[in-house]
This record gives C-alpha cells, sequence and structure tokens, in this order.
C-alpha cells in the first residue's frame, strides 16, 4: 500500500507554547539587538539607495560575457560594480556605485588623461582649495593643447588656466562630485571600448537614492498593515495583532542579519524583506485557521492546550513546505553568483525565522492577548455548558 512521505510523525505533541516565555526573551533580544546593529554598524546600502552611476552597452560580435565583464570591473578600483542582461543576450546594464570625490578619484581622472594625453602627464589634487586640480605637463601648457586637455579631462574650456608647470582646473566640491561620477563612466569606457558599444550613460544621484529608500520604507509598512488588515477581518483582532507582531519580529531581524553580516541592502534585499512577510503570513494563516477549526472540534479545551494542538496537526506541512523553500534559497544561495546573494541569504534566514514567528510570535501573542474562546465558539455549545470558559 502507498504511504506518504513524511518528514515529521503524523502525531507529535511538543509543547510549543510552553516555551514561550524562553520564545518572548530570545525574540525580544533578538529585535534589540537588530536595533541596535542597524543604528551603530548600519547596513551596507548598495548603490539603489546611496546612488551611483549606470551604463547601457552593446557587446558589438554576439552575447554579453557577464563573468568577463564582471572580473574586469572588479580591477577597475572604482568599487562595487553590478550587471545584468538588460533586453537582449547582447546587451548589459553595469551599475557602478556613486564616488567620492578623494584620491581614488583624482587617480582614475590622471590614468583616464594619461592615456589621452601620453606619458609624462600627472593629475594632483591643488593645495587649499577646494575642489580644484592641477595638472603638470611635460612641456608646459601652451593654449592650442586646450580643448585636447579639457577633453582629457572631461571638463569645459573655461575651466583651464595657466599655473607654473603645467595647467589649473577650477572645480567647487560640487562640481568636483559629479565630474568624479563622469571620471568612473570613462574608466569603464576605456576598460570596455575595444569589445562594446555604449549606448546610454547616466549618473544617479543620492537624492533619487533616498527617494527609492523612503519608497521601499513606506512599501513595507503598508505592506505590514494590509497584510494585518486581511488577517484582522478574517479571523479576530487578536489574529490580527498576533500577525503583525509576527511580521515585525521577521521583518526586524532580517535587517538586523543583514548589518551583522554586512551584505549589500539593494532593491533585491528589499524584495527579500517583503517576500519574507509574505512566507511567514501564508504560514501563519494556515496555522490561524486549524486554530478556528478546532476550536468547533474541541469543545472544552483551554486556549494554551489547542493552540499546541493546532501548531502540532500542521507542523508536518509546516516542515515540508519550509524545507523545500529552503532547499530552492540554498541552490541560490550556493550557484546563483553573487549577483543575487542578497536575495537567496536572506530568504535563507527568512524561512527560519518566518517558521520560529509563526509558532511562537504569532500563536503566543493570542495568549497574551487575552484572546477570549468563548467568542469564537458556538453559543448554543456555551449554554449548554459543553465549553470550558478560559
Amino acid at each position: 500500500m502507498y504511504k506518504p512521505l513524511r518528514l515529521v510523525p503524523g502525531k507529535t505533541n511538543f509543547d510549543f507554547l510552553g516555551k514561550r516565555r524562553i520564545a518572548l526573551i530570545l525574540s525580544t533580544a533578538m529585535n534589540l539587538a537588530a536595533i541596535v546593529l542597524v543604528f551603530t554598524v548600519g547596513l551596507n546600502f548598495g548603490i539603489d539607495f546611496l546612488g551611483g552611476i549606470a551604463i547601457e552597452a552593446r557587446h558589438k560580435s554576439g552575447p554579453v560575457d557577464l563573468a568577463a565583464v564582471r572580473r574586469i570591473g572588479g580591477t577597475l578600483g572604482l568599487g562595487e560594480v553590478s550587471l545584468q542582461e538588460f533586453g537582449a543576450a547582447d546587451t548589459v546594464l553595469i551599475r557602478v556605485q556613486r564616488q567620492e570625490p578623494g584620491p581614488a578619484c583624482t587617480a582614475a581622472a590622471a590614468g583616464v588623461m594619461t592615456k589621452a594625453m601620453g606619458a609624462g602627464w600627472s593629475l594632483k589634487q591643488a593645495a587649499g582649495t577646494g575642489g580644484d586640480l592641477e595638472v603638470t605637463a611635460p612641456s608646459g601648457f601652451s593654449e592650442d593643447i586646450r580643448a585636447t586637455l579639457a577633453r582629457a579631462l572631461g571638463v569645459n574650456e573655461v575651466q583651464l588656466s595657466r599655473a607654473p608647470g603645467g595647467a589649473r582646473v577650477a572645480m567647487t566640491i560640487e562640481q568636483k562630485a559629479e565630474w568624479c561620477q563622469q571620471v568612473a563612466i570613462r574608466v569603464v569606457q576605456n576598460a570596455l571600448g575595444q569589445t562594446y558599444e555604449f549606448r546610454r550613460t547616466e549618473s544617479v544621484g543620492p537624492r533619487i537614492g533616498g527617494e527609492l529608500m523612503k519608497a521601499g520604507i513606506i512599501a513595507t509598512i503598508l505592506t505590514m498593515l494590509g497584510i494585518a488588515a486581511y488577517v484582522w477581518f478574517r479571523f479576530e483582532w487578536q489574529f490580527a495583532v498576533g500577525a503583525l507582531i509576527a511580521l515585525v519580529h521577521d521583518v526586524l531581524t532580517t535587517i538586523g542579519m543583514f548589518a551583522i553580516t554586512g551584505l549589500e541592502f539593494n532593491l533585491t534585499a528589499l524584495a527579500a524583506v517583503m517576500t519574507i512577510a509574505g512566507y511567514s503570513i501564508n504560514d501563519t494563516v494556515v496555522v490561524f485557521d486549524r486554530v478556528r477549526e478546532n476550536l468547533r472540534r474541541y469543545k472544552k479545551m483551554g486556549l494554551v492546550e489547542l493552540l499546541n494542538v493546532s501548531t502540532n496537526e500542521t507542523l508536518s506541512r509546516t516542515i515540508m513546505t519550509s524545507g523545500t523553500v529552503f532547499l530552492a534559497m540554498l541552490a541560490l544561495a550556493l550557484f546563483g553568483g553573487p549577483v543575487l546573494h542578497s536575495f537567496s541569504y536572506a530568504m535563507l534566514w527568512g524561512v527560519i525565522v518566518g517558521t520560529y514567528s509563526s509558532i511562537w510570535i504569532a500563536c503566543a501573542g493570542l495568549v497574551y492577548l487575552n484572546l477570549r474562546v468563548d467568542r469564537l465558539r458556538d453559543p448554543d455549545d456555551i449554554a449548554k455548558g459543553e465549553v470550558v470558559r478560559p
């Protein structure tokens, strides 16, 4: 006879709710630690939130070799470089983190200038100024090379003036900050120009990144409130509050995981956080549904015992679902490459913490919120004295 696969026995009797105080202490500590880490260590924000550079390039003779481009990008000294196919197999979108106007930017610009002008040219920060630069020319600065030097540096000709040993580039600090983004674009173009055609380049400022961050926070909060409202209408307000507490717990601990591991927090990571919230509430609603069924089935059972029974009855389904998702995310983490690390690692954590919160946070919350089981049972049963009032 055919027997279904069971990872756990068909009937278990674990006292989950008996450990609710220990779980409450552990969860409170995890949430507080996550908040402290976010404000002290901080998150490793990606270019989606910090701003950066986007370059669209098309391979001249075939599909894009993302591994080769990623390898080249890692040698440019521009920090984070992320890639993705863009519309077609021969087109790639290259995203580079926003460049700070410091020594690294000046050194990169010196390399670009030397390639264009030849050996003997050097570039350094002018002493005692905000954004001005000093150019040393092998044979001094003359007016006939002004236009060539301006193109090599990526500045306007009017910004160039004669100086001892070469020329001076006049820039404010704000101008230099934007100039550094253009330098980074030219560094990428010089590295890939022989095999790629560049279709579009743009610089994403920190203001756009801030707007994305604000929109992401609002979306996450509205998602959790919407889920809580759904649970409220479907069950009772205690169920909604318990589910919301569990969601906040999952989101906070996931963000804390990003802070403690230093994983890049970008739009993909934000998508993982919202996916975790959806996964967690799905498991929670399954348990809540069984709780409601058992309220009608076991007329004289107290709340804590009923919650334990309901959790044990759904345990097999929980383990099967969580295990399947965990294995899928593990495959992404191992073989998906660095592009998917933020999503896959967050989801691995989310599967564990989401399952935990469905049992020890959402269900335990019903106990502390003083759920009145007599209000959810048949009034006729109460009148007959078949229900033990809590």
